[in-house]
């Protein structure tokens, strides 16, 4: 990793991008301030949906216009792209025959669409996407392996969307265990950490209006 950093920064510099469903879109606009100054990332290290965006930061050059581009598919992103529910899923979920509303179909799209590794050796940047082990409930830091299911595993809000498997474990959201993974950028070694965080859903204008909205709200507030 390179040692030097812009101005006052000392290298490595890590970019932690938080958890926080939909309100991931607002890291765009802190990633667009950092790339504007010259400000750009030795590793990143990531969670939920914030794995997305940091994957796909990774799949391209650290540059405003890699920030711009990434916000031009947050304005285009639809909840059903997400969200692709089905009434019978959901509803064997209600019944307990499912553990899980939604599928990872649109997740996994979304991945395959952003990101242009195959695996996280791949990555432009090193990436490490956090995941929460859903047996043991540890908190683990994914760095090899696949780069889909590491990222989908992140981002797979528990109850809304199914467990992952990545490695021969079981995944579920890493926003379960840490939300803003500091911790382990130290622990790979950075001197500098840019926390670019995702909020809170805390205020909405209207209520959520389906059942995985209200869950994934909830989810939030719940870190």
């Amino acid at each position: 990793m390179d040692e030097e950093a812009p101005g006052f920064l000392d290298g490595p510099v890590a970019f932690v991008l938080s958890g926080g469903g939909s309100m991931g879109a607002v890291q765009v606009g802190m990633l667009q301030a950092l790339y504007s100054r010259e400000i750009t990332p030795d590793l990143l290290v990531t969670t939920s949906v914030g794995a997305l965006n940091g994957a796909f930061v990774a799949s391209r050059a650290q540059t405003v216009d890699t920030a711009d581009e990434l916000a031009g598919i947050w304005s285009r992103l639809r909840t059903r792209d997400v969200f692709p529910l089905r009434p019978v899923t959901a509803l064997l979920a209600l019944l307990g025959r499912r553990n899980h509303v939604t599928s990872l179909r649109g997740l996994r799209e979304l991945v395959r669409k952003w990101v242009e590794f195959a695996s996280l050796e791949g990555a432009r940047v090193p990436l490490s996407t956090i995941a929460t082990d859903l047996l043991t409930g540890e908190e683990t830091r994914l760095s090899t392996g696949p780069a889909e299911s590491a990222v989908v595993a992140s981002a797979a809000i528990p109850g809304v969307f199914p467990p992952v498997e990545h490695g021969g474990r079981v995944f579920i959201d890493g926003g379960v265990t840490n939300n803003t993974p500091i911790s382990q950028a130290i622990e790979l070694g950075a001197r500098t950490v840019c926390v670019l965080p995702s909020g809170y859903a805390c205020s909405l204008d209207e209520r959520p209006g389906s059942a995985v909205a209200m869950a994934a709200h909830a989810h939030a507030f719940a870190r």
